[in-house]
């Protein structure tokens, strides 16, 4: 799957474009410096990885007790978040927020 994005880190360009024949420069022009364009950091920030960690380990707990948590957008932007077994199985829908909550580390009860 390609998606043709630039690398990470920004964009560098090398070189000036080509112009068609006949099309002058310019009087003034002269090359541009390489410009790089850094809009992403290198990795989140620390208190994203630590969220993202005790969400992984909340989704263990859950894939232990053999349920996860199963988010899907419907039609008006509303998200529904279903309790499924491993198999797939719903064993319940959970408002939103308390699949927040789960995620957090609140009990599923």
């Amino acid at each position: 799957m390609d998606f043709n994005l630039p690398p990470l880190g920004g964009v560098e360009r090398a070189a000036q474009a080509q112009r068609p024949k006949g099309v002058k420069a310019a009087a003034s022009a002269e090359p541009a410096a390489a410009v790089t364009v850094d809009t992403l950091p290198a990795s989140p920030p620390d208190s994203v990885l630590e969220e993202m960690s005790a969400a992984a380990k909340v989704a263990d707990t859950l894939h232990e007790q053999g349920r996860e948590l199963h988010f899907q957008t419907v039609g008006d932007g509303r998200v529904v978040v279903q309790v499924r077994d491993l198999d797939g199985n719903v064993i319940r829908t959970i408002p939103a927020g308390k699949a927040l909550d789960v995620a957090s580390g609140a009990p599923l009860d």
